[in-house]
């Protein structure tokens, strides 16, 4: 059994300290996943569901995997002022896509469709990803 006595336990301890400082600094990058849903039509409908951002300079990501089969389109949208809103971005594809980007932390977003379509309203689900930062 190794006995360690005073600066070399000292020495130990500090690397020790230092290497799972440096893991968790390395890590992936943090965010928030969810999957979403809701009726759209040919006006915005705006879904109250507040998320906060808590990473600064973080993206948000929407994939809609299931398209109500005609285009569609989504921004995010300060939830407590509908005016200040990122631009519209057509999802109904089945990718994933970048609908805002570098957010700060403590903001809070709400996501608003469209789509192309008279007085119907048709289902769609997908996954939001926020606090990207990478």
């Amino acid at each position: 059994m190794l006995k360690f006595h005073g600066t070399k336990r000292k020495v130990l301890v500090t690397g020790a300290t230092l290497a799972s400082a440096l893991a968790l600094a390395a890590g992936p990058a943090y965010a928030s996943s969810s999957n979403v849903s809701g009726q759209v039509g040919g006006s915005y409908t705006y879904y109250g569901t507040g998320r906060t951002i808590t990473a600064n300079g973080s993206n948000v990501y929407l994939q809609v995997t299931n398209t109500p089969g005609v285009a569609m389109k989504v921004m995010w949208y300060k939830c407590d002022n509908r005016p200040v809103h990122g631009s519209d971005v057509e999802v109904g594809d089945g990718r994933r896509h970048l609908i805002g980007s570098n957010f700060k932390s403590g903001t809070v977003f709400c996501l608003a469709a469209a789509a192309d379509l008279s007085e119907t309203k048709l289902n769609w689900s997908g996954t939001l990803n926020w606090n990207v930062t990478s």
